[in-house]
């Protein structure tokens, strides 16, 4: 810059420097009276300040120092220093979400503060008006370099952030590819972490699964044995979050913190149900900005849609379609663990098995939507009879199956008493009203016996029961006394039971 080529000459030019340099020796007190003028003339960049948690006086000493310095005479202003303060200031507000209009403005604001800084101590002073036109054409110069550098850097954040976003796009598609290829609960949890964590970038995470009203882990990436308990601690799903994402996700996303994770959280949420907690971070230092936020929240909603499909699966995989009992196959995984679990530990086990004597002649006469009201009808009274810990299976066509722990050979009798009862009951209400029958048969678990064994045993009493019964509708139908019914089992004494 020539300064013979400036209005003002020597002397304006000697006087701005004086006093640029008397207010540069306190910047701290040259931000403060800025702040004042801010305050009263631009509320809303204070407003601005005070949401992000500034400190609006170092911010303003430090601009209103830049623009000093441009009107010094003993030094050279360090223009690429300036720049790169500048163009990380812009970055800085353009991660927090604040408009580009915002900061022009707000230099604008600082410009005037200077020329108002230099204007008190020569008010009324010769070449007053020489010296104020000096010193805005040289603070225009200098607000110029400044816009321009942080204009750089806003734009630059922006720029990255977009490919930051267009490479997130990439990740949420592999991340719904890759969760599509598999129905098991198990697998789905991993490839959501793993996929969650290349997507953000990220080192560590874990996902809980909502049991009630607890959280269950069920999967981790990232972390040793030794530190789970740490992680769910500063992380997991109990702990307050520090900011949330507001989004048209349906999940909802956190940003948590503890002593050494900086961490994304999201609750699953899928049709208005929380199904999971998935948390993803790293022991390093992370800001996580508004978009991170968003984009975890559009991953979280990919996640809870395939962890709900999956427990689907899980469960239609376990259950009979038509009576919501369990299926044979699960009914063979329950027999399983608690023959290991009564061999281990010394405990009784029984089993019934329950078979629908006249589920063909139904079918036949009223339709086979009569046949499957009728098995409905004993798969809903089993469950009224039995106790919360049996497991009720249909195993067959016409064939039930109860695995009932801790029981012995005659509290199982007396529950095959109450069945056929509650099912007598129950079938009068029936529309159209018919007679449904069931043979039972019952075993009871011995030492060293596998669940195959008990199971065979139980089938071969309940043909037993189903021969009894027949006999005994035979001798009915000829009008003869009918011999009485014993429910055996295949351990035990007999017990007589009165009706047919």
């Amino acid at each position: 810059m020539n300064p013979g080529a400036e209005p003002g000459g020597s002397h304006a030019i000697d006087v701005l420097g004086t006093l640029a340099s008397g207010l540069g020796v306190d910047s701290r007190e040259s931000g403060r009276k800025a702040l004042e003028v801010v305050r009263a003339r631009s509320p809303e960049l204070i407003a601005l300040g005070e949401q992000t948690g500034e400190d609006l006086v170092t911010t303003s000493a430090g601009f209103i120092e830049m623009m000093l310095s441009a009107l010094r005479t003993d030094l050279e202003p360090p223009w690429l220093e300036y720049a790169d303060r500048s163009r990380d200031y812009g970055r800085l507000r353009a991660a927090q979400g604040l408009p580009l209009e915002a900061l022009i403005d707000m230099l604008a604001v600082y410009r005037r503060v200077t020329i108002e800084l230099l204007s008190r101590p020569i008010q009324g002073k010769p070449h007053y008006d020489e010296i104020i036109a000096l010193a805005q054409s040289r603070i225009e110069d200098v607000t110029e370099r400044l816009t321009a550098a942080i204009a750089r850097g806003y734009l630059d954040y922006i720029d990255e952030e977009h490919r930051a976003r267009e490479i997130e796009m990439y990740g949420l598609a592999s991340i719904v590819t890759a969760m599509g290829r598999s129905l098991d609960l198990n697998e789905t949890a991993e490839v959501a972490l793993v996929e969650s964590l290349a997507a953000l970038r990220l080192s560590t995470g874990g996902l809980w699964l909502r049991e009630r009203s607890s959280y269950k882990l069920v999967h981790t990436v990232g972390l040793d044995q030794d530190q789970l308990d740490d992680f769910a601690r500063q992380v997991g799903p109990h702990v307050k979050a520090a900011a949330s994402a507001v989004g048209r996700a349906e999940s909802q996303v956190d940003r948590v913190s503890g002593l050494e994770w900086n961490a994304l959280r999201a609750q699953l949420r899928v049709r208005g149900r929380t199904v999971g907690m998935m948390t993803v971070g790293t022991i390093v230092d992370r800001l996580f900005s508004a978009g991170d936020l968003l984009f975890m929240a559009a991953v979280a909603d990919q996640v809870a849609i395939a962890i709900d499909r999956a427990r689907q699966f899980a469960n239609e995989a376990r259950t009979d379609h038509l009576t919501g009992l369990a299926n044979r196959r699960e009914f063979e995984r329950v027999m399983e663990r608690e023959v290991a679990l009564a061999e281990r530990h010394s405990r009784r086990l029984s089993l019934m098995m329950i078979d629908l004597d006249n589920l063909k002649r139904i079918n036949d006469r009223l339709g086979h939507s009569a046949g499957d009201a009728a098995l409905r009808l004993v798969a809903q009274q089993l469950q009224r009879v039995v106790r919360a810990s049996d497991v009720c299976a249909r195993v067959g066509g016409d064939e039930f199956a109860v695995a009932m722990p801790e029981t012995d050979i005659d509290r199982a009798r007396d529950v095959a008493i109450r069945l056929r009862r509650a099912v007598d009951h129950a079938a009068l209400s029936m529309r159209p009203a018919g007679q449904v029958d069931v043979s039972v048969g019952i075993s009871a678990w011995r030492a060293g016996q596998d669940w195959q064994a008990v199971y065979q045993a139980a089938d071969s009493d309940l043909y037993e029961d189903k021969r009894r019964r027949k006999t005994v509708r035979r001798w009915q139908q000829e009008d003869r006394p009918a011999p009485e019914i014993r429910i055996l089992g295949r351990t035990g004494s007999r017990r007589r039971v009165s009706g047919a």
